[in-house]
């Protein structure tokens, strides 16, 4: 009985395996022609490595890929709050732009989008980290002082409540004084 359970079994493997009609071939297909989306390379060094690659190639379309992705990282950082990193990210890229615009402008040749794209990332702003930071330091500090009036506000207020209690306090013992000085007559 064993015996025939286990054959039964091997069979039953052998034809769900067999049942998948798709090939190797047909996997390779499909895996090809999925979409690929590359996230910019975090590290500047490496968008920097991939732009020389592509400036080399005479690869255009890499190349305004690439600068397109490095704008959107700078975009995130600046939209993260991650300015200093966005500052460094900045500098290294400008510095390698003006190295190579000679390169740029030969490859960029009539592809006016390679020429916007190499202008956006000379127009951006190196300070504008610094603008960022500064601006929310004095927001801070807007805060601070604002919290500082409040609490002052607050103990002007409950001093002069306090003088006004022991003001009305006197009066009412006063009152009182006066009213039993009345009863007896003095």
């Amino acid at each position: 009985m064993k015996k025939i359970f286990l054959a039964i079994m091997a069979v039953a493997a052998i034809s769900f395996s067999a049942c998948n009609n798709a090939s190797k071939a047909d996997i390779e297909a499909a895996n090809a022609d999925s979409i690929v989306i590359e996230e910019p390379a975090a590290n500047v060094d490496e968008t920097i490595t991939a732009l020389s690659s592509a400036l080399e190639a005479s690869d255009a379309e890499q190349a305004k890929t690439l600068l397109q992705q490095a704008q959107e990282y700078i975009a995130k950082l600046q939209a993260e709050g991650k300015l200093e990193e966005a500052k460094a990210y900045i500098a290294k890229l400008q510095e390698f732009v003006a190295n190579n615009e000679e390169k740029i402008n030969t490859l960029a040749g009539g592809n006016e989008t390679v020429a916007n794209l190499v202008s956006a990332v000379k127009a951006i702003p190196t300070d504008v980290a610094n603008a960022a930071t500064d601006a929310a330091e004095g927001v801070k500090d807007v805060a601070t002082n604002a919290a500082n009036d409040a609490k002052d506000a607050v103990n002007d207020a409950a001093n002069a409540a306090v003088d006004k209690g022991k003001e009305e306090a006197g009066k009412a013992i006063d009152n009182a004084a006066n009213a039993v000085k009345g009863k007896l007559g003095i």
